[in-house]
């Protein structure tokens, strides 16, 4: 299964990319077509709106719970893949139920809004097992940031075609768009389940037991989640104050622009990185990230000569792209890696959450002042030595 050359699992890699971009998928039938679908129901923008809100409440609690599920999980069965089975077949059939239940008028007015935060929490409960998975991918962490560049470029990619892609499902029709979703996660796990060992591990009454909470990695990896959403969503729409009126070839947007950079230079970057490993790369992309950001406050608007700040840009978030996990995988130990890549993605929803709600999009010094701090305690961050620890590897 390992290739010679530095002997990461690709056929893992590959599989959870490709349920990376079936989640993506998913999520923009669901953001397309929710407002529709309830809206036959009688409800409002408003309380779409407002259910989105409570889907992200909601992962902040159940992304930690499902991550320490499957560690513990890990520790009795030897895998994971259990709890990723069920929640890939619940979030499939559920999926497919929404546009099926929103074409009935059902006497209890409330079942297509808790179906529709079913299958939310059901997409949360094997997206951070399978991200573990991932750390695992490569016998060592130097070559992790290689490995999750597929991701990083996958990411990029869907960010790109975004548009197009909601364009085409809005096309389709409801139950097409949402059946193509379903089918996509399915086949993409089931690639998964092919090129995963078999558990190492009997099933076991006591499981082994783990390593101490580390509470410490913990509190390192909120405040990671926070400053890089915060820090980068702030350093994009600065960005997109400053050039977003600026056509591009091909007519793509800026961002759009900016997310094809970064898929793009994610593989490159990853090698890069994989190459000058003794050096923290991770701590440096997040510095420039910061100047960047100091330079766009003070730019003035469409100004050519920033094509050199977006390369810089493109290649310091691929760069921070392809290390937070790593980043993550060093603070926390591996029998608790799910948990603490579970706290990583519920905090990041609800930072996201915040900073478009309560924080002022427009450019002011308030937004440019949150961001730089921001970016310089991620900064900080990345750049604090890790202990080492011998649990620190999970397993498949």
């Amino acid at each position: 299964m390992a290739t010679k050359q530095n002997n990461i699992l690709w056929r893992r890699v590959m599989a959870i990319a490709a349920i990376q971009a079936a989640i993506s998928l998913m999520w923009i039938a669901y953001r397309a077509y929710l407002g529709t679908l309830l809206g036959g129901w009688g409800f409002s923008e408003d309380f779409t709106a407002q259910l989105l809100t409570v889907e992200v409440l909601l992962a902040v609690v159940m992304e930690p719970v499902f991550g320490a599920l499957s560690d513990r999980q890990q520790r009795f069965l030897g895998s994971r893949l259990p709890l990723i089975s069920l929640g890939v077949i619940l979030a499939a059939a559920i999926f497919i139920g929404l546009p099926i239940l929103g074409v009935f008028q059902l006497p209890l007015r409330w079942v297509l809004p808790a179906v529709a935060i079913a299958w939310a929490l059901a997409m949360t409960m094997f997206r951070t097992p399978i991200y573990v998975l991932l750390l695992k991918s490569t016998p060592s962490r130097a070559e992790l940031p290689l490995a999750i560049s597929v991701l990083t470029m996958v990411i990029g990619v869907m960010g790109v075609l975004k548009p197009s892609i909601q364009n085409g499902l809005l096309a389709v029709g409801a139950l097409p768009a949402f059946l193509a979703g379903s089918v996509t996660l399915l086949i993409a796990s089931l690639c998964l389940g092919l090129v995963l060992p078999k558990p190492a591990a009997p099933l076991i009454e006591e499981a082994p037991t783990p390593s101490p909470l580390p509470w410490l990695g913990f509190v390192q990896t909120i405040l990671m989640a926070i400053a890089l959403t915060w820090g980068s969503a702030i350093v994009l729409q600065r960005w997109l104050d400053l050039f977003g009126s600026i056509p591009l070839t091909l007519g793509i947007s800026v961002g759009q622009g900016l997310n094809l950079l970064v898929a793009i230079l994610a593989i490159p970057v990853g090698w890069l990185t994989l190459r000058w490993q003794q050096y923290p790369l991770l701590g440096v992309a997040f510095g420039w990230l910061t100047v960047i950001l100091l330079l766009l406050l003070g730019a003035p608007a469409q100004d050519g000569g920033y094509v050199v700040i977006a390369l810089l840009w493109a290649w310091a978030l691929a760069t921070v792209r392809n290390g937070t996990l790593p980043y993550i995988f060093k603070t926390i130990p591996g029998d608790w890696a799910g948990l603490g890549i579970g706290i990583f993605f519920g905090i990041s929803g609800l930072a996201g959450m915040v900073l478009s709600q309560w924080v002022p999009t427009e450019a002011n010094r308030l937004q440019g002042l949150i961001g730089v701090v921001c970016l310089a305690i991620a900064a900080t961050l990345a750049l604090i030595p890790h202990r080492k620890n011998g649990s620190a590897t999970p397993k498949p």
